[in-house]
């Protein structure tokens, strides 16, 4: 009862210190908008403070920290409005002056073209009445409210992993603890998200909105899930796809996973061909690493930080693929991540055909579609909870071979002091084990050995 009254204590003040946030920022930021950027960055700590995390104060301190620095150096090096997209989210802020401008044009949009809606007055839902309400006109706001998404996108891993995740690990009483804050500082630390939510995009929004649509399906709280997955739609026509794939996972529904992958594939074989399962095939590989390491070009300084993930993620890769061969209990994890990823790259492989016929270009082996470094991004914490997961099991690995050193020696060690006490000869009956073992025979009982040289 106690533990309930501190939960529900947290989230009062964690709305109240929003409300607060939000109330002082349209005049602060009414002062000095960049200034007013760097304060209210340094303001969201109390916000990640209130929300429920695993007992590492420091380590998470840290990657907060580290975070708000990626942050800072990717404001300063990268232009927000980087792309076409970009520039059309953004070109809403300046044409309409007031929010109930804004509004009956995005519900006019939507109300005409739903069959076929375009994501511009979809994603203007949400970041509209940021900028209006805070009168705001610098694109480099977009970076403060990506901010609080990652934080939210973060935290719901969290308590996805914390509450639901249910496949065995090594030693559960002991490896619980570091897999969940392993997936929690990862994603905090990703230079994939730290760029992403740098660029006036909805890509951030996609993630967030996947997360969530998943955590109201494992709560049941279907009314809400409707609304959520229909404005996710509106923005990705595929969320439904990796909304599922978080709710498989974290409901241990293999099968169902298995036949949905199975589904999949059977599409895309029928509207492509074999070249578009070799392309998910490909993809599915390319999710782990993108941008592509073996690319020089993806070494440059501005890259240069997405390509150590993409190596990092190479390496959790082949250790995965290592570990479900030799520990059986990890395969049931494995296989279902296998199946969900290469679900979603089957997903992708088909919207790139799609979108690179009705270009009328050429589609061959490789041809995976436009911009897919961004599009993995929706998947972005299924990868790193297989990472969590593959170096936790790592951790078994490397305990196992120690205590196996320590009781190889001290077998020796206790041999040894027989051996002392005995006072007799090295060698023959009375030689240890171990050292027979070492001289090639069969201990006691056998003979010595040969030397081969």
């Amino acid at each position: 009862m106690q533990a309930d009254r501190l939960v529900d204590t947290r989230k009062i003040m964690l709305v109240g210190y929003s409300v607060l946030l939000v109330l002082t920022a349209k005049w602060a930021f009414a002062a000095d908008e960049r200034l007013s950027l760097i304060l209210y960055s340094g303001l969201l700590l109390p916000f990640f403070v209130l929300m429920r995390w695993p007992n590492a104060p420091v380590l998470l301190m840290a990657s907060f920290t580290a975070t708000l620095a990626g942050k800072a150096i990717y404001a300063a090096t990268v232009n927000p409005l980087a792309g076409p997209d970009e520039i059309h989210y953004y070109e809403q802020v300046t044409t309409f002056e007031k929010l109930s401008q804004f509004m009956p044009y995005a519900v006019e949009q939507i109300q005409s073209g739903w069959m076929n809606i375009s994501a511009y007055p979809v994603f203007g839902l949400m970041y509209m009445p940021f900028y209006k309400w805070l009168e705001l006109d610098d694109p480099l706001a977009i970076i403060l409210f990506n901010t609080v998404l990652l934080i939210l996108i973060v935290n719901s891993t969290y308590k996805l992993n914390e509450s639901r995740f249910a496949y065995e690990l090594p030693d559960p009483d002991n490896s619980r603890q570091p897999f969940i804050i392993i997936s929690v500082v990862g994603l905090m630390l990703s230079p994939s998200l730290m760029y992403m939510s740098s660029l006036f995009a909805k890509d951030i929004t996609c993630v967030w909105l996947g997360l969530l649509g998943a955590l109201l399906m494992v709560r049941k709280k279907w009314v809400l899930f409707i609304i959520v997955i229909l404005y996710a739609t509106g923005l990705r026509d595929y969320a439904i796809i990796y909304t599922l794939c978080f709710y498989f996972l974290y409901t241990l529904r293999v099968r169902t996973a298995i036949c949905v992958m199975v589904g999949a594939a059977g599409l895309l074989f029928l509207q492509i061909g074999p070249l578009g399962i070799i392309n998910a095939a490909m993809l599915s590989i390319f999710l782990f690493l993108s941008p592509n390491p073996i690319n020089f070009g993806n070494w440059e300084p501005e890259l240069l930080l997405r390509t150590l993930e993409a190596v990092f993620m190479g390496f959790v890769l082949m250790i995965s693929v290592y570990q479900a061969i030799v520990y059986k209990e990890t395969r049931k994890f494995y296989l279902i991540a296998a199946a969900l990823i290469f679900t979603y790259a089957c997903t992708l492989v088909l919207v790139g055909y799609v979108t690179i016929t009705g270009r009328e270009l050429d589609y061959g082996v490789g041809t995976i579609g436009d911009n897919m470094v961004r599009k993995k991004l929706p998947v972005l914490p299924l990868l790193y909870t297989i990472a969590a997961y593959a170096l936790v099991w790592c951790r078994k690995i490397f305990i196992l071979k120690h205590r196996k050193i320590q009781s190889l020696e001290a077998g020796q060690n206790r041999e040894l002091k027989q051996l002392g006490a005995a006072d007799g000869p090295l060698g023959g009956g009375n030689a240890p084990a171990w050292h027979n073992q070492l001289a090639g025979g069969k201990g006691a009982q056998g003979h010595a050995g040969t030397r081969t040289t």
